[in-house]
């Protein structure tokens, strides 16, 4: 409807496709938005959708802003755009089976929200909802033909006689850096067997979920950290990693950008430098607040125990499972001296506040910061 808005009044929407809904490269698919939206077919035709094959290049005022989701690093989360354009044995990346068998139903079908918070880290996701609540997790891998035990343990005889087709879904490794014990691992497979897992011991399946917890949301807390800080206070560490940094001037200079854009990881970022603006648009989903980094066991213990008992994150029933917005976008205008004005923005209670803001030159000079 929001989208359905923007268009009546003459504007345009381009929905430009990442690891995210993949499914609307199809045409049909693309048709039951449109209709959504309730608006004249000529309205709804402005709708429009592009592949994340390429980089776009958007010319404002000159300038060339290159934008595009941010999945082309992301080995788990890559999608094949020639296979999806010709629907020809597409097979989603590992990151989507996990998504749509694994977080989607958990979420959906069992209330556990907290899951849908920790992209687009969805091996820890997986392994979060597992120390939370095994049981469900073992029950979704079933349904979806996956073996759960073959993807945590990578036992040759653990999986069934559909293993040469298993999809590796990236579980193993975030699982051994658990660093669970030999017992612990034991009572762990005992749970997610076939059989009765009366003779799982619960202290040790209780240290197991534990250290399953810490592993899982291990990569999540340290985007948190830098997205709210270590209390959850008004903190922004926008500064790029190297990495991500590295990335952006690549693009830049394969592509003649004076600007890049892109989104993925949910974590804001912002720098200016080299002749080069970019900027991560951040997250517009809630956030949840993980215990202090030197938190010990006790700790983690209520916490998990919360999201045992509060999976929808309930605001009045928060307590250690807290949850906390930081909604970020990025604006972009023509300069009115020419070229484009590119802000990294964040939305507090209806107003948006600029967080930072540069001049992108015609041409893909180099930017400046705005006064």
């Amino acid at each position: 409807e929001a989208f359905g808005r923007v268009l009546a009044r003459g504007g345009e929407v381009i929905v430009r496709l990442g690891n995210h809904d993949v499914e609307l490269a199809v045409p049909e698919v693309q048709e039951i938005l449109r209709a959504a939206m309730d608006q004249p077919p000529e309205i709804a035709a402005r709708l429009t959708f592009q592949l994340g094959d390429a980089p776009a290049i958007l010319d404002v005022g000159g300038a060339r802003i290159l934008v595009t989701h941010g999945e082309h690093n992301d080995n788990w989360n890559k999608v094949d755009y020639g296979r999806l354009a010709r629907l020809d044995r597409f097979r989603y990346a590992a990151g989507s089976v996990l998504v749509k068998q694994l977080m989607n139903p958990i979420a959906r079908r069992h209330g556990m929200r907290f899951v849908s918070l920790l992209k687009p880290d969805f091996q820890g996701a997986a392994l979060a909802a597992l120390a939370v609540a095994p049981g469900i997790v073992k029950q979704l891998f079933s349904a979806a033909s996956l073996d759960i035990a073959w993807q945590l343990f990578k036992k040759a005889g653990s999986a069934a006689s559909f293993a040469e087709e298993e999809e590796e879904l990236g579980l193993a490794e975030r699982f051994a850096d658990a660093g669970l014990e030999a017992e612990e691992a034991a009572a762990l497979e005992a749970t997610l067997g076939d059989g009765p897992a009366a003779f799982a011991d619960e202290e040790t399946m209780s240290t197991a979920s534990l250290k399953l917890a810490r592993a899982g949301l291990k990569l999540y807390a340290g985007m948190q950290k830098r997205l709210v800080g270590t209390l959850g206070d008004e903190y922004f560490r926008l500064e790029p990693e190297e990495a991500e940094w590295a990335d952006a001037r690549r693009l830049a200079k394969k592509f003649d950008a004076g600007a890049v854009v892109l989104g993925h990881t949910h974590a804001a970022r912002w720098k200016v430098a080299d002749g080069i603006a970019f900027a991560n648009t951040g997250t517009w989903i809630w956030l949840m607040q993980l215990p202090r980094s030197d938190a010990g066991d006790e700790a983690w213990a209520e916490f998990l125990e919360e999201l045992r008992n509060n999976p929808r994150l309930l605001p009045e029933r928060q307590r250690a499972a807290k949850t906390v917005r930081r909604l970020t976008a990025v604006l972009l205008d023509a300069h009115p001296d020419g070229g484009a004005t590119m802000q990294l923005v964040q939305w507090d209670d209806g107003e948006l506040r600029s967080l930072e803001a540069a001049r992108v030159p015609p041409g893909g000079a180099a930017p400046g910061r705005e006064a």
